[in-house]
């Protein structure tokens, strides 16, 4: 009959919105892109993988830290097998570019983020042909 034999779960989508203030993006009109995930947990080393831009980002999520509507801050997340927090039942990640390059290493991508005067200042490298 042709169907595919069941599959355990089912992955969903679940979307992550994004901006890039550095671009000249805005939190109002954020981008997006879908994580499917059986389980809907999803992690930074998904967004990680998933994200569609070359280079190497640090991702602040959006967080409830209360129950005002005020009550709101950016979360930092380093640790690739931690679950990204959401608001309001979205993922929102402020990006940062730490560096054109995907070839950089997380830890390399921490130490830049930590000292982004030193990085501003390391010769950029050819865009890819």
């Amino acid at each position: 009959d042709g169907k595919m034999s069941a599959s355990p779960i089912k992955a969903q989508p679940v979307l992550i919105f994004y901006y890039i203030p550095a671009d000249g993006d805005e939190a109002e009109a954020p981008n997006a892109f879908p994580i499917l995930k059986a389980d809907g947990r999803v992690l930074l080393q998904d967004v990680r993988s998933k994200f569609p831009l070359p280079g190497t980002y640090h991702f602040r999520f959006r967080m409830r830290y209360g129950i005002e509507p005020s009550q709101v801050t950016w979360m930092d997340v380093t640790d690739p097998t931690s679950q990204v927090p959401s608001c309001d039942g979205k993922v929102l990640a402020k990006v940062s570019r730490v560096s054109w390059d995907s070839a950089a290493s997380p830890l390399q991508a921490a130490a830049a983020s930590a000292a982004p005067a030193a990085a501003a200042q390391r010769p950029q490298p050819p865009p890819p042909a």
